[in-house]
């Protein structure tokens, strides 16, 4: 039998491994958390900035209450939307719609003057039973000095024959005019068709454009007198012909556009702040140098 001193000798020994043992799984666990943490920490700084970073390079200059695009060099590469309703003598038709999508591919000094030119991508939308044809697209032109609008900017060679240095189109359409839209739209800088005019009229038959359910894409140069590094674009409108549907029959109208950069005002993207980031890489360092402290022995032995 043991004695009662060796009893406790046993006793406390056991609660001596019970002890060692659990610290050996806390230190377990911790070298396991430990490249875990740093990770979640490093990938969360990351996302953060590959937010910021996103929601930074995405938008244009929106001015004149959100009806005006302002474009320069920084802008490259960039693109924003414009999307267009529909009428027919000067009253709204649920259905007749379109878009287009305007990517700046940037400037071009030629001979004295300054190119900027756009890839658009032209899409019918129309629906609720009405099929048509979007066949013109044009805008207004102004002088931007990158906060604010100035007067409206001529524009070199519209019109005439293409070449480099003037305004000019090519794929979808053919044509670079000046005029006005029919049906109450009023005048514009410059309208890309394959028609002959901007207006165009219910007698010209399938002059080019894009189709209900079908994109097309096209080419649009907008040359300018001198060095310019920035101007702005508004007043977008569409021409639509060979309408049908809902007790239309080959009729004809227009859709004035609305911009549309990317960032919708009214659920901007939420971007968290830095001290999110801050808070995940404190945890990820606490975590190494916790790892790092010099474990304890265990195993001891009598004196």
């Amino acid at each position: 039998m043991l004695s009662k001193t060796a009893k406790q000798e046993c006793n406390n020994r056991r609660f001596n491994f019970t002890h060692y043992a659990g610290r050996i799984q806390e230190r377990d666990m911790f070298r396991l958390l430990k490249p875990l943490t740093l990770g979640l920490s490093v990938i969360g700084s990351i996302g953060v900035y590959s937010l910021t970073v996103a929601a930074s390079a995405s938008a244009f200059t929106l001015v004149d209450g959100s009806k005006t695009v302002g474009i320069s060099a920084s802008d490259i590469g960039k693109e924003f939307t414009v999307d267009f309703n529909g009428s027919i003598d000067e009253k709204d038709v649920t259905g007749l719609s379109s878009e287009a999508i305007f990517k700046f591919l940037g400037f071009n000094s030629v001979s004295g003057n300054t190119e900027a030119i756009f890839d658009v991508f032209l899409t019918n939308n129309s629906s609720n039973g009405i099929t048509s044809r979007t066949s013109a697209l044009g805008f207004d032109v102004w002088n931007f000095n990158g906060t604010s609008l100035g007067s409206g900017m001529n524009l070199v060679g519209v019109g005439s024959a293409s070449g480099s240095g003037n305004t000019r189109v090519e794929g979808l359409f053919s044509n670079d005019r000046s005029g006005s839209f029919p049906n109450g739209f009023g005048e514009i800088d410059v309208c890309f068709t394959k028609g002959t005019t901007c207006q165009g009229g219910r007698g010209e038959g399938n002059d080019g454009g894009v189709t209900t359910g079908n994109t097309g894409n096209f080419k649009a140069t907008l040359a300018f007198s001198g060095e310019v590094q920035t101007f702005a674009v508004n007043n977008f409108g569409v021409r639509y012909q060979s309408i049908n549907g809902q007790g239309f029959v080959g009729d004809s109208g227009t859709g004035r556009g609305t911009i549309d950069i990317g960032i919708p005002s009214e659920s901007p993207k939420q971007v968290p702040e830095p001290t999110a980031t801050t808070a995940l890489l404190l945890i990820g360092f606490g975590t190494l140098k916790y790892g790092k402290k010099k474990p304890q022995t265990l195993i001891q032995t009598e004196g």
